[in-house]
């Protein structure tokens, strides 16, 4: 695993962990351990974008075609913002940050081919956040959901699943950067 690390603007930062095998155990615990350290909050906002064929099979897909939805449903909030096709669409969801959320972001992960997400700040309620996201759309890096205060860092699935892309604005402690860098090299 590959990290990189530079500056967007002169506020905002990126750190990249590149190389990552989804599928090799050694890499998905590195990818749980910058998870745990780099979330600050108490729950996640995400944003899907379309099934990813590339890490599951057929009967994979079927399976986490329901249930990931579900889960979302049965633990947080699942919202459908708009298909093209059954296997091409958007949506947004919501979840508690708990035991099991780490584990989960691992299935999502390999389900959906966009997968955008960040610890809102407090007056960004779920409503809202429906309501804007698409204004917000993280075009380049979240650099949006950032500039404009909803968040302090955001999590991004990198093109072809085998990198994770860390943005982080100034009011995020760099310091836990430092140390995960430390931690997974």
């Amino acid at each position: 695993m590959k990290i990189e690390r530079e500056n967007i603007t002169k506020d905002i930062k990126k750190l990249t962990l590149m190389d990552i095998d989804i599928e090799d155990n050694k890499d998905v615990n590195k990818l749980l351990t910058v998870l745990e350290k780099l979330t600050r909050g108490d729950k996640y906002y995400f944003e899907f974008r379309r099934e990813d064929d590339d890490f599951l099979t057929d009967e994979e897909i079927i399976k986490y075609r329901y249930e990931i939805p579900e889960f979302l449903r049965s633990n947080g909030k699942y919202q459908i913002k708009g298909f093209t096709d059954e296997r091409r669409f958007d949506s947004v969801g919501c979840l508690p940050i708990d035991g099991r959320i780490y584990g989960r972001i691992i299935k999502f992960w390999k389900y959906f081919y966009a997968l955008l997400f960040f610890n809102p700040v407090a007056t960004l309620g779920w409503e809202e956040y429906v309501e804007i996201c698409d204004k917000i759309k993280p075009q380049e890096y979240g650099l949006g959901i950032i500039q404009k205060n909803y968040a302090s860092s955001v999590f991004i699935k990198g093109h072809d699943g085998d990198n994770l892309i860390f943005v982080y604005g100034s009011n995020y402690d760099e310091t836990l950067v430092d140390e995960i860098i430390e931690d997974i090299t």
